[in-house]
């Protein structure tokens, strides 16, 4: 039972404090599995973000994997739950209250100061487990033409996993 309440205080805070939406709550996330607690790997982390993209709906959703490897179903469940409230309860402040100071000075100077945070925990993170997911100069080389071809050309990211996938497939076969 201690490792649920454990898991529900861990994933309420993330859903509090993971300003910036699901990606904002992947370093958290990270911190809380891999770095705090050792409950997943860098690799099953990794896979847990993974399956968090490939579903539909919000990255948040690979705290239902997290809890599920952590405590099984209802380890999930309490992830679930927990991640979400915090966002839910939010959602329904704002929706009373926001519209009222949406253009204040206030708010829109703490908009600008979260964003530059968001950005560069982000990317903390995609480098941190980028490095073990890395294993050859031409992993390196397509990480870099992936990220050339979505920033400068917008090719839809379906295309970009599926040309990155045959890719890895055709220099594991052929090297």
């Amino acid at each position: 039972m201690g490792i649920l309440w454990l898991l529900a205080f861990s994933f309420l805070k993330i859903g509090f404090f993971g300003f910036g939406g699901g990606f904002a709550m992947i370093p958290l996330m990270h911190d809380l599995a891999v770095v705090q607690n050792q409950w997943l790997t860098n690799s099953q982390f990794s896979t847990a973000i993974a399956l968090g993209q490939v579903t539909p709906g919000p990255v948040a959703i690979s705290a239902t994997f997290i809890g599920y490897k952590v405590a099984g179903i209802m380890g999930a469940l309490v992830s679930t739950l927990a991640i979400f409230l915090p966002s839910l309860a939010v959602m329904f402040l704002l929706d009373k209250f926001y519209l009222k100071i949406q253009n204040s000075q206030i708010t829109q100077s703490i908009m600008h100061g979260m964003l530059p945070i968001m950005v560069g925990l982000i990317l903390s993170v995609s480098i941190s487990l980028g490095k073990p997911a890395v294993h050859s100069i031409w992993q390196s080389v397509l990480i870099i033409v992936v990220m050339v071809l979505a920033l400068k050309k917008r090719l839809n990211y379906g295309f970009l996993i599926l040309g990155s996938m045959v890719t890895g497939i055709l220099f594991t076969l052929y090297s």
